[in-house]
């Protein structure tokens, strides 16, 4: 019995995928169910995050569901995370024959190896080979010829790295002049060196955190809202990965409970939508947006 409605929950699921939709006769009729049992699936769906559209008599799913979202950034690679898969299988080296036959479809599919036997390319795979082993061995490197276009300097930096980002692009690190944590471009480095000596301020170092509004920062801040009907559909219109962070309170209202880096993101939904939106857990973030409401009001008075 739950294989058969599990089957019925599947076939439904294709079946309203295909965007030209399908009627409530043609519906029942494809998975031989009747229409009361097909109106119990529809409810299944509704609750499990999916939209369901009728144009006319016909029914299908919006694409833009939350499940659709969530199902595509967790199969799909970009080509940055493609090229990083093959970066390291090239790393690898030559020894394993599935190593070789996975990069030779990837090549294939890709076209990477236009610009993997450039000079340029070859240099940065060796600074990010030799920084992965580091961070295995949890070993210091010296940073040779970092051209800081910040400081407007070129030097050596001694440093812990403790973490490749941005598809091995970009290198967190503690660097122990400043006893900071940083984040190194690794196109910028002239070379790197290891240095044999192990880290020793490893409870010092801290990652850099993105959250969902793209604001990124190594302190992560925890925010509690209150979501009414119409913020709730629009913080998935506009951020469908951020579905995993609701939950619902009642019918009518949902727990939005998310970690932040930055009040300024969230706070620029929140205050769009601020008769719709109760702040519910963070004193800081409504002190935030009390001097926000503030300003604005400032501004106002003096045009």
């Amino acid at each position: 019995m739950r294989n058969s409605k599990l089957s019925n929950q599947l076939d439904l699921l294709l079946l309203l995928s295909d965007t030209r939709g399908y009627t409530i006769a043609e519906l029942c009729e494809r998975i031989n169910i009747s229409r009361r049992n097909l109106y119990y699936l529809f409810d299944f769906l509704r609750e499990a995050g999916f939209v369901l559209f009728k144009k006319g008599d016909l029914y299908h799913i919006d694409r833009r569901s939350p499940f659709f979202a969530q199902l595509l950034k967790t199969i799909q690679f970009s080509d940055n995370e493609m090229r990083t898969i093959y970066n390291l299988l090239l790393m690898a080296g030559t020894g394993s024959e599935v190593v070789n036959q996975l990069r030779h479809k990837l090549d294939n599919a890709y076209n990477f190896s236009v610009n993997v036997n450039s000079p340029q390319h070859r240099h940065i795979l060796n600074n990010v080979k030799l920084i992965s082993t580091a961070i295995l061995n949890k070993r210091m490197v010296r940073i040779v010829g970092y051209s800081s276009p910040h400081s407007q300097t070129v030097s050596d930096r001694i440093v812990e790295p403790f973490f490749l980002m941005n598809n091995n692009q970009d290198i967190r690190c503690y660097e122990l002049k400043t006893k900071m944590n940083k984040t190194f471009r690794i196109n910028r480095m002239e070379r790197v060196e290891m240095v044999d000596t192990p880290w020793l301020y490893e409870d010092q170092h801290r990652q850099i955190f993105t959250d969902l509004f793209m604001f990124s920062g190594e302190e992560r801040m925890r925010i509690k809202l209150r979501l009414g009907q119409l913020s709730r559909n629009l913080f998935l219109e506009e951020y469908p990965q951020g579905f995993n962070y609701l939950s619902p309170i009642d019918d009518n209202h949902w727990l939005l409970d998310i970690e932040v880096s930055d009040y300024r993101g969230i706070g620029r939904f929140v205050l769009g939508l601020l008769s719709d939106i109760q702040i519910i857990e963070n004193d800081k973030f409504t002190t935030f947006i009390r001097s926000q409401l503030l300003h604005h009001l400032e501004k106002l008075e003096t045009t």
